[in-house]
């Protein structure tokens, strides 16, 4: 049995009437407080999923069959996704914040044999014609079907068997499926226990529901807040802070993009969640501002924790606010994400932008390079794509290893610091331009809110530019240009950086609201310089005339 189905057996049996999810509910007349959630307990989740793969086997959907599952994070979603795993089948998970037109496009790389959805979904399905040779599945028609059969046994399970196909955002290229095998969940679930000192009877607010599906495998509580998931950014705080109070979260899950529209409202108000515990933010780097505000409506010894890793490999590393705001003031090379997680070895390679067969030989620590990993969490292949399999997959003595895509560097505490995407190195011909440690040295400027390098022009010859989002009240000019260049200046890595574009708001990741993108910042960039190539630029210093007698 997985890690996950063994965590949520485990807790039917010894907690059966303990709530596994408190979820909202929707009410007429606009219910309150406990009132406005609906609770799903530990033997009820195991039952009903329990009915669902029964049901899964009866119609032939079961032992090995793909099945796309697009639901919203309620009780169906729970009960599909633990039903899927006992049945044997292989859930097929993709974001529907990714559009309409990719997700057409990864079911259809997907070819999912099942379509299990919302009414909504269906519908969609029909229109868009997607995935049109999958049976249409509906949850509750299943959970009927299997609680009239009189015998059903899950499906033995093997190590080696695709368990789940899990679709990257795709911010940073074309969404690709990972293919998760049972043990790769089993090794997530107990290397999130022990980062995250996880026990049976902790409460676990989620606000993004793939990580939500861990809560019943690890014993927890699960509460969803009154929120659309699809833009976390956009939360309503009091929704959140009003959940977490009302059941006494002690760990919480948010995306930096929700935790700062939380935290501000928190620092504004004075509200504190003396219970939280532990607060996990993910999918981009956590600004220190942000850290500082959540830290702020915590009891003494609570933290933040910012886990670092992707769909292919989570967790690699983490580090929690009370090391991370103990580091020297930035500007810094990068952003510290911590130490490696429990059975995660971590190596810094040479950049090469092309497929490796093995791993090679280590940079010195303290150089920049590409970061690989290998351990249990690490998964193997993608769904249909042999070429981006051997782009990102390689041997490390033996072990498989994953090409996280992504710059960093290791301290001599070994600790890792991540530097940016490979793919968004600046190179001007001369010299090579990492992100981060170059927009560290913009973003200690007061009017600056968010700072990103981008290339324009020739990939071996590209002009460096310097996007920046002001802080509200800020205005861009001529003066402010020319501090952001004294700034660069004053180091040798961003001294080739003479040209600021100021842009209202970044465009930002999909699923977390938080990681820029960095491709649509250069396709503007590029744009915005060939309708005014001198923009961004200050102006010449004035000649100043002869004065002869």
């Amino acid at each position: 049995m997985t890690g996950i189905l063994a965590g949520l057996a485990e807790a039917a049996r010894d907690r059966p009437h303990v709530a596994a999810t408190l979820l909202p509910v929707r009410s007429p007349l606009g219910a309150r407080g406990a009132a406005g959630f609906r609770a799903m307990t530990f033997r009820q989740l195991d039952r009903r999923s329990d009915a669902l793969a029964a049901g899964l086997d009866a119609v032939g959907a079961g032992g090995g069959a793909r099945v796309a599952l697009l639901l919203p994070p309620g009780e169906e979603f729970f009960v599909a996704s633990f039903g899927l795993l006992k049945a044997g089948a292989v859930p097929v998970l993709i974001d529907p914040g990714i559009g309409v037109a990719r997700l057409g496009r990864c079911l259809a790389e997907a070819e999912p044999s099942a379509f299990l959805g919302s009414p909504r979904a269906h519908l969609a399905r029909a229109v868009l014609r997607w995935a049109p040779a999958a049976r249409r599945l509906v949850v509750r028609r299943l959970e009927r079907l299997g609680r009239s059969r009189r015998a059903w046994r899950a499906a033995p399970r093997r190590d080696g068997e695709t368990a789940a196909i899990l679709y990257t955002s795709g911010s940073t290229g074309p969404p690709k499926g990972v293919e998760y095998r049972h043990p790769h969940f089993a090794a997530q679930v107990e290397s999130l226990r022990a980062l995250y000192d996880l026990r049976a009877g902790d409460v676990s607010l989620a606000t993004f529901p793939p990580f939500a599906l861990f809560g019943p495998a690890l014993g927890l509580t699960t509460v969803v807040p009154r929120m659309d998931p699809t833009r976390p950014a956009a939360v309503d705080p009091r929704a959140v802070l009003e959940a977490a109070a009302l059941f006494d979260a002690t760990v919480m899950f948010g995306s930096p993009a929700l935790l700062d529209t939380v935290g501000r409202y928190a620092a504004a108000t004075g509200a504190r969640l003396p219970a939280l515990r532990t607060v996990v933010s993910a999918g981009a780097p956590v600004p220190e501002p942000v850290i500082r505000d959540v830290v702020g409506m915590l009891a003494d010894a609570g933290r933040v924790a910012t886990p670092y890793g992707a769909t292919e490999a989570l967790p690699v590393s983490s580090i929690g606010s009370d090391e991370l705001l103990a580091l020297p003031p930035r500007p810094r090379r990068g952003v510290c994400v911590g130490r490696p997680a429990p059975g995660v070895d971590i190596r810094i390679a040479p950049v090469e932008d092309r497929p490796w067969t093995v791993v090679p030989d280590p940079l010195p620590d303290g150089e920049i390079g590409e970061i690989v990993v290998r351990g249990d969490v690490v998964t193997e292949a993608y769904r249909g794509r042999p070429e981006a399999t051997a782009l990102a997959k390689a041997d490390w003595d033996g072990r498989r290893a994953h090409r996280m895509g992504d710059l960093g560097w290791l301290d001599d505490r070994g600790r890792l610091w991540f530097c940016g995407r490979v793919a968004h190195r600046v190179l001007t011909g001369d010299e090579i331009l990492y992100p981060l440690p170059c927009e560290e040295v913009f973003a200690v400027h007061p009017a600056v809110a968010r700072a990103a390098l981008v290339g324009v022009g020739p990939r071996r010859a590209q002009r460096p530019v310097l996007c920046v989002e002001l802080q509200d009240g800020a205005r861009p000019g001529p003066a402010l240009t020319g501090e952001l260049l004294a700034l660069g200046g004053a180091h040798p890595h961003t001294r080739p950086i003479q040209t600021v574009l100021y842009h209202p708001r970044f465009p930002v990741d999909i699923r977390h609201n938080a990681k820029v993108g960095y491709e649509a910042l250069a396709g503007w960039a590029a744009r915005t310089l060939d309708a005014s190539p001198h923009a961004g630029q200050p102006p010449a210093p004035r000649r100043r005339a002869d004065r002869r007698p």
